[in-house]
């Protein structure tokens, strides 16, 4: 009798230890689905990823935390952040370096301080953001999507100071980096780092011949190649396909928008105004 309950609690350790062993891997395997590479590895004209414009500019403050909720909410895994540096070094989450837009405050970022910034609020009474307090708030719940801006043709310390951010959060596997300026995403492709962040070239051109020239040159380590929707052509596409690209539109905002992006065109990936409306389509 001994015997049998010494072999019956032996099997029942054997038992949980197998259940210990199985259930950090599949935890993991659940997890892989969602994240950044997975998603990027997947995006197709069948399951376009979507990037949330600036939140819900459509519903809230754009680059306000209850625009980037409401996009959350409505299923966007990517919310994307523009990001300006301080005089004093920090990146503000804003579209534009002037804030008059956003708050009514007739300042620049970059040429105001981390002090001279804090009182400034958005039309909703939230400060404005710095990128490091959208990372502490959000963790690793949600995926980003991040363009340094800066004045034409500068290059300045933003991609360093941006690379340094990314590190100290550990963000760098929740991540895609985008940018109209090649330089820049050369830049930070070079830092060891982030060598394995994703890109997003926003392209700029004046027809689909100058598109087509544009990618004969275009750098192998880009995902994506963006343009404006209005722009995008099947002859596009199948150049960017062919070179090993994935598609990406700027910026979806109506019920045609969608319509043309998702069913007609079918990209690879779009911005879009309202992530709960473009949702539908991809549904």
């Amino acid at each position: 009798m001994k015997n049998l309950k010494k072999l019956a609690i032996l099997s029942s350790l054997i038992v949980a230890s197998a259940t210990i062993a199985i259930t950090p891997s599949v935890t993991l395997a659940a997890k892989d689905k969602d994240s950044v590479s997975s998603l990027v590895k997947n995006a197709s004209g069948k399951n376009p990823l979507i990037f949330s414009h600036r939140g819900t500019p459509d519903n809230q403050p754009e680059h306000s935390y209850a625009g980037y909720n409401e996009a959350i909410k409505n299923g966007s895994k990517f919310i994307e952040q523009d990001v300006w540096l301080s005089k004093d070094n920090v990146l503000y989450v804003s579209h534009d370096n002037n804030l008059k837009r956003t708050t009514g405050k007739n300042i620049n970022i970059s040429e105001s301080t981390s002090d001279e910034l804090k009182n400034v609020k958005l039309r909703n009474g939230e400060s404005i953001h710095k990128l490091s307090d959208v990372f502490k708030k959000y963790k690793k719940t949600t995926h980003y999507i991040i363009e340094s801006k800066k004045g034409d043709g500068e290059l300045d310390n933003t991609e360093d100071q941006l690379a340094k951010t990314l590190n100290k959060y550990k963000m760098n596997s929740n991540v895609i980096i985008q940018d109209s300026d090649l330089d820049a995403l050369k830049q930070l492709h070079k830092k060891d780092e982030q060598k394995n962040v994703p890109t997003l070239w926003l392209m700029e051109a004046s027809s689909e011949s100058d598109y087509l020239i544009q990618f004969e040159h275009a750098p192998k380590f880009l995902t994506f190649i963006s343009l404006d929707q209005e722009q995008y052509t099947d002859k596009i596409a199948k150049k960017a396909h062919d070179r090993g690209f994935k598609t990406n539109v700027y910026t979806v905002a109506t019920y045609n928008d969608n319509y043309n992006a998702i069913k007609q065109n079918k990209v690879d990936s779009l911005f879009t105004n309202n992530t709960k409306e473009t949702m539908k389509f991809v549904k």
